[in-house]
């Protein structure tokens, strides 16, 4: 299988077998995952460069994926999806009403509860964000044959799967030994 990028893997004599085994280099390349999101590279290509149109800042991106899944959700509901506080759902929700991405409703029945909702501009962005993600995935993956996208998209699906069932307390749970 061909790599874009790799995550440093341990040779023989040159790594512990915890530095060299798949935990580590799972945790390695979450890390470069991570940061890619917000560095000038990969980052910058899905999410643009602030000040350039289309830009859109991670929290942002995070709450028009939601949005766009299920309009209307409350606020609350919202900050309990990405796993945040309120707050940092608010301040979103501020600089997305300023920049004509989102809006903000009182609900009819409850003028205590609020409601966010995409804009059709907000609509347009989560499309381009939607396009460049595909084509950084399509270029990172030219070297891959169709066989091993599958498999790299059926691995990472399964893994994130178990990785959530076990944060929510209702997968495997590590043993003692690993």
């Amino acid at each position: 299988m061909a790599r874009v990028a790799t995550v440093a893997r341990g040779g023989v004599g040159s790594a512990s077998p915890d530095e060299a085994g798949p935990v580590a280099r799972l945790g390695r390349a979450w890390q470069r995952l991570r940061r890619s999101a917000a560095d000038d590279g990969v980052g910058a290509e899905l999410v643009g460069r602030p000040g350039e149109p289309g830009h859109v800042d991670p929290v942002q991106l995070d709450v028009l994926d939601l949005l766009a899944v299920r309009d209307g959700q409350r606020m609350s509901e919202l900050a309990a999806a990405m796993r945040v506080d309120p707050s940092t759902i608010t301040r979103a929700m501020h600089r997305m009403e300023a920049a004509g991405l989102a809006s903000r409703r009182p609900v009819a029945a409850d003028g205590r509860v609020v409601t966010a909702h995409l804009t059709a501009a907000g609509r347009r962005l989560h499309g381009l964000v939607i396009q460049r993600r595909a084509e950084v995935i399509r270029a990172a993956m030219v070297d891959f044959t169709a066989e091993e996208q599958e498999r790299l998209a059926d691995l990472l699906e399964h893994f994130l799967g178990a990785l959530v069932a076990s944060a929510n307390g209702s997968g495997p749970q590590p043993t003692a030994a690993g």
